[in-house]
């Protein structure tokens, strides 16, 4: 099934919005506070948090508030249950025990990846805009001029 046009350009529009992650997750030791981080649960830290951050939760995201010797406390941003959507939340205070915690990472503005996405998107507004002749975009305005064969007065 050939694509027409319109469909190809759609396509190549959203090309970057379904590669490009803007972030990334590199491990972390030791967290500063106020940094953004993302904390993998252990399969008992998902039992046992259940009652406190949702069931099946797998990752939990949010500001770095602090640690001692047996829990991290952090300002929550969202949480990802198993299989299913990101649920955010609204900062609320939760400490997560360092035993419950399988991975802590950090996570960072991947600067390339979102300027291929803003390259991306750009690129697919301008060639709507000249494709569908939006706001005059793509519109060629030459008068023809009746008669204009370069008559000897031309010159």
């Amino acid at each position: 099934m050939a694509l027409t046009p319109v469909a190809r350009l759609g396509l190549l529009g959203l090309a970057p919005v379904l590669l490009g992650a803007c972030y990334t997750y590199r491990p972390l030791e030791a967290p500063l506070p106020e940094q953004r981080v993302s904390v993998v649960l252990t399969d008992a830290g998902r039992v046992e948090s259940a009652h406190q951050i949702g069931p099946e939760t797998q990752r939990i995201e949010g500001s770095f508030l602090g640690a001692d010797d047996t829990a991290y406390m952090l300002a929550v941003a969202s949480v990802k249950p198993i299989g299913r959507d990101w649920v955010r939340w609204s900062g609320e205070e939760v400490s997560v025990r360092r035993a419950y915690v399988a991975q802590l990472y950090e996570r960072r503005l991947n600067k390339t990846r979102t300027g291929f996405l803003i390259a991306g998107i750009t690129y697919a507004v301008v060639t709507a805009m000249v494709r569908f002749d939006i706001l005059g975009f793509g519109r060629l305005d030459i008068p023809i001029i009746p008669g204009g064969g370069g008559g000897t007065g031309d010159q």
